[in-house]
């Protein structure tokens, strides 16, 4: 085989190789937690984003709405706070969405939460440092099946043989009969430099590739004519 269609065939393989890693899987932990004093300590070395005062330097948040206690609507609950949360909490309404977006400056190892009264529509997109999707986790995932407790503290560990990175967060609650998606004290632990290309290298790369396709034209064109 020639060695250009080797180089570009070597090219292809590694773009298909880190796509597939983008579902690789991890570890999932979850415990129940009806007692907040009680919760779960975070990972060692967690930054953690507790929606008390602010966000962490580095981090933003995209929708949803911080709230300070349960809300009650009429008929039912608009939101839940998390059992024996009295301090302020995320919360997602029914069919909206919220991005929690972690520093870009790293990329991380997973990921913990104070998942409070959870629906089976709850659903958390845990996303790369890109904003794809990694792993997706509704409330079944994590809920512990019939008559288990509704709020647990959930931990999401990546699989470090995967080569991904953790960058944030997506919380929905779609179809969900009016039912709101409510968390807190996210943790991000594990974190690493990410490596970002320059735009220098990114055009450099690409000026790479067409050189290689041109390279090939000419032979065939050579090839042709001999």
């Amino acid at each position: 085989m020639p060695k250009v269609k080797t180089v570009l065939l070597t090219i292809a393989a590694a773009l298909v190789s880190a796509t597939s890693a983008q579902a690789a899987p991890g570890t999932i932990t979850s415990v129940a937690n009806d007692d907040y004093s009680k919760q779960s300590t975070p990972p060692a070395g967690s930054t953690v984003v507790d929606f008390n005062n602010g966000l962490p330097n580095g981090f933003s948040l995209q929708g949803g709405q911080i709230a300070s206690s349960s809300s009650w609507g009429g008929w039912n609950w608009n939101y839940l706070a998390p059992a024996g949360d009295n301090t302020k909490f995320l919360v997602t309404a029914a069919n909206g969405t919220t991005t929690l977006n972690a520093d870009r400056n790293f990329g991380y190892g997973g990921i913990a939460l104070n998942w409070g009264s959870i629906d089976n529509e709850n659903r958390l997109d845990i996303l790369d440092t890109m904003g794809q999707v990694i792993r997706t986790l509704t409330g079944t995932d994590v809920s512990g099946g019939l008559f288990a407790s509704s709020n647990r503290y959930v931990t999401y560990t990546l699989d470090p043989a995967s080569g991904q990175q953790i960058g944030g967060l997506r919380f929905m609650s779609p179809n969900s009969m009016g039912y709101a998606f409510e968390v807190d004290d996210v943790s991000f632990f594990g974190a690493t430099p990410t490596s970002v290309p320059e735009p220098a290298s990114i055009a450099l790369f690409g000026a790479g590739l067409l050189g290689l396709a041109g390279l090939a034209r000419r032979r065939r064109v050579a090839a042709r004519l001999s």
